[in-house]
């Protein structure tokens, strides 16, 4: 078995940031969180001093693999630089695992799903941090689903899905699942759908992390934008919208205070951790952000767990939201889309959206 826990012990941190001066100055001002980080995010592309071999082999993007067209990549990423998408994709997947491996140790042959999953770059990654675990996919976006299909067959199952519940899994189907900005950018009604749905399809005792933009994103937006969120705690921003994504796949922003009073109604709410977003070299420009790490429980239980979850982006870090199921079902028909970096025009000179 692969695990990312046992893959980076190896990695030397002292050493890292000694052979790389420059590193150690962007770890001191916290534009890295630590040298680890970095090695993930840049180093291993840049071939840095102090890698290990091992994380090299197990980690290092392969010419050989399939890649997505560059379309894809866009719809996803925002851009069509292979190198950023990937160096993305091997942060957030390492941060998801490590999220979830500290709650759960027992992190093997359990049901995963990526709701949203794109062009499938995150499976792609914690299939090889874990890989005693069957993990599914689903996104509105056929065309990215079809390429998985093709593609990614040996990591994961790929599903089409409509634009409303239901999915077609059965109650208590997964153990874990995660969402990346997918509720960055869906309307209001659509959200409690979808927070039903997956409260349906999550065990008792399962996990699921979801992803949020935390109110300190409108921080130098204008006025009225700050405003509506805060009388509303929810404000969803229409722009161009995104080539590929239905035109409702805009904008949306929760409080902490909604995301407690709303959300509560399908999942406990333990905790919301906040962490700063950052200027990251090589992931573009990036705007203050608010990184939620919402803890939420089966209601019958009470556990207080400490967890870290930094999710970093080429645009931004998208907060995330790990729950324990609450028992409800739902009706409906279909699935709703993987995280795309989005920039309406409303807000597009103030920040960039996952």
């Amino acid at each position: 078995m692969h695990d990312a826990i046992f893959l980076f012990k190896d990695f030397d941190e002292a050493t890292y940031l000694e052979l790389n001066p420059d590193v150690f100055e962007v770890v001191k001002t916290r534009s890295f969180n630590s040298g680890l980080e970095h090695c993930i995010s840049h180093g291993l592309d840049e071939d840095r001093p102090g890698i290990p071999q091992s994380i090299k082999e197990h980690m290092l993007y392969s010419p050989l693999e399939s890649s997505p067209p560059e379309h894809l990549r866009k719809r996803v990423h925002g851009d069509e630089s292979l190198s950023n998408f990937e160096n993305a994709g091997r942060l957030i997947s390492y941060n998801i695992h490590s999220s979830i491996h500290s709650i759960n140790e027992s992190y093997e042959n359990k049901r995963i799903l990526d709701f949203g999953c794109g062009c499938g770059r995150l499976i792609k990654y914690l299939s090889r941090f874990s890989d005693n675990n069957n993990f599914y996919g689903t996104d509105i976006d056929d065309e990215a689903i079809t390429w998985c299909q093709n593609e990614l067959s040996n990591m994961g199952k790929f599903l089409t899905n409509k634009v409303m519940p239901p999915l077609p899994f059965d109650d208590n189907f997964f153990d874990v699942i995660y969402s990346i900005s997918v509720f960055t950018h869906l309307p209001e009604e659509m959200q409690f759908a979808w927070l039903e749905e997956l409260g349906r399809i999550t065990k008792r005792g399962g996990y699921l992390l979801l992803t949020t933009h935390g109110e300190e994103l409108l921080n130098k937006a204008p006025k009225r934008y700050q405003k509506q969120l805060k009388n509303a705690g929810f404000l969803y921003s229409k722009g161009d919208g995104t080539d590929g994504l239905p035109d409702f796949y805009q904008t949306s922003f929760h409080t902490d205070a909604y995301i407690q009073e709303h959300w509560s109604n399908y999942f406990q709410i333990d905790k919301i951790i906040k962490k700063r977003d950052y200027e990251s070299p090589g992931f573009g420009n990036l705007q203050e952000a608010l990184t939620h790490f919402i803890s939420s429980y089966w209601r019958q239980t009470v556990h207080a767990i400490t967890c870290i979850a930094v999710l970093v982006n080429y645009s931004t870090t998208a907060p995330m939201t790990v729950t324990r199921r609450i028992d409800r079902s739902n009706g409906g028909d279909g699935l709703v889309p993987r995280s795309r970096n989005r920039s309406p025009s409303s807000i597009q000179p103030y920040c960039n959206i996952l």
